[in-house]
């Protein structure tokens, strides 16, 4: 079974995206805390983030800084 965030990668659920790559999707959350609220996901599915590799945990940091 897909999670939320895997649909909306695919295209099942819509998204204002805010930006896309080959290993990443930035999209407005749908509940924000606060104007532009936006979420940073990688396309690449992890449970937990240390599972996830450290190059990929170092692009994540410096593409949500660019964002």
């Amino acid at each position: 079974m897909k999670t939320v965030f895997e649909k909306i990668i695919d295209g099942e659920i819509p998204a204002n995206k805010v930006y896309e790559d080959d290993k990443f999707l930035a999209f407005l959350d749908i509940n924000p805390v606060y104007f532009g609220h936006t979420l940073l996901i990688p396309k690449e599915h992890f449970i937990w983030m240390q599972d996830a590799p450290d190059e990929l945990i170092q692009d994540i940091f410096i593409k949500a800084k660019e964002i």
